[in-house]
């Protein structure tokens, strides 16, 4: 079966959709080895986003298999590398086999240099803020990060202190509002640093940009608090939804909502129980109620919801065609709806444009969703 990878590689990209799906078919077998099948036969980047895309089914699969493992780790920062690998392993398994950890390891200064000088060692030269494409979703994916030199303020920060543990340093992540840095107790007290900036060292007041309207008494009372890493995973998974909705990919962008509903969902002590699965539909998608005989489109879910009585599954809500109201539906009493366009007075607030049967949605975040 190998052998035919390098035939299959040359068919990937042929503007028949038949001769596509019977591509896809052939290589689903050989998903578990393309990553080493591509180091004996090499594709081009057109090849490979072709197979990306093409076996994006498959990817997913994987990553939804993989995904529950990294919160089960109780070191916080082993448990955040793992994190971060996990969505790693999903986006570049096939374009970079080098695993974070061996990328973090060829970062550590040798000999080490002391802990606040750490941060400007990396941010100075070798790592910088993306401030050029600031949005791209390649910044929250911390191997892209390392290979590319340049991150976003929560990669970044996370690397330092992926980095700073190697080293036995403590850093620990400071979730400020808008912006995020690595605070450091050091001998002389806290010691703040903006990753995005250079490593630039600064002190519990923060700088006026930085402060913005807050009273520095509140400023001083948020830099005291470490970011847990479940708030560290949820800020990157916020940054790959919104990037992937800038860039119209629907498929990821949904795939990375359902993973921060599961974070959030399972922090509340909700979902514990119940293994992660995709739900059947998603926000864009037009659906009609099995009984109610309404339709219309889903604008947003709740992940694990559970009425007595009922199964723990997705509660849906949904703008009714010709109606000014919201409805809340469980999964088992809906189904897709072929019928077209739907009126209500939200559409047009919360997606761009009706395509193939279904809305593209905005960034613009459903209120009250979980």
């Amino acid at each position: 079966m190998s052998s035919s990878f390098p035939h299959l590689l040359l068919l990937i990209d042929d503007p028949s959709e038949v001769v596509r799906t019977e591509v896809r078919k052939a290589l689903l077998p050989l998903a578990s080895e393309i990553a080493d099948l591509l180091k004996i036969f090499p594709a081009t980047p057109p090849q490979l986003q072709a197979l990306q895309s093409m076996l994006f089914p498959w990817r997913k699969s994987q990553l939804l298999t993989a995904w529950p493992a990294w919160r089960t780790i109780s070191h916080p920062l082993e448990r955040l590398e793992a994190f971060h690998q996990v969505l790693c392993e999903f986006e570049f398994r096939w374009t970079d086999p080098t695993s974070l950890s061996d990328k973090l390891d060829q970062l550590v200064p040798d000999p080490p240099c002391p802990a606040d000088q750490l941060p400007a060692h990396l941010f100075a030269h070798k790592l910088l803020g993306n401030r050029s494409e600031y949005y791209d979703p390649a910044n929250s994916y911390l191997t892209q990060v390392i290979a590319q030199g340049c991150g976003n303020p929560i990669s970044l920060c996370s690397i330092l202190m992926l980095v700073g543990r190697r080293l036995g340093i403590d850093f620990r992540g400071c979730s400020f509002p808008g912006h995020f840095l690595v605070r450091w107790e050091g001998p002389e007290g806290l010691v703040l640093f903006d990753c995005f900036d250079g490593g630039n060292r600064l002190e519990s007041g923060l700088t006026e940009e930085l402060r913005g309207d807050l009273p520095l008494v509140a400023v001083k009372e948020l830099v005291k608090k470490s970011a847990l890493v479940e708030e560290i995973a949820g800020r990157v998974l916020r940054n790959l939804v919104a990037a992937y909705v800038r860039l119209e990919k629907r498929d990821y962008a949904n795939l990375f909502d359902l993973l921060l509903k599961d974070l959030l969902a399972r922090g509340k002590g909700r979902g514990s129980q119940v293994a992660l699965r995709e739900p059947l539909f998603g926000p864009g998608q037009v659906v009609k109620h099995k009984r109610k005989e309404y339709r219309g489109v889903v604008i947003d879910y709740e992940l694990y919801h559970q009425d007595e009585g009922q199964p723990h599954l997705p509660l849906y809500r949904i703008l009714v065609h010709g109606s000014p109201h919201v409805a809340s539906a469980h999964e088992a009493d809906l189904e897709l709806d072929t019928g077209g366009l739907v009126a209500h007075q939200l559409v047009s607030v919360f997606f761009t444009r009706f395509e193939d049967g279904m809305y593209v949605r905005n960034s613009r975040p459903w209120e009250g969703s979980v």
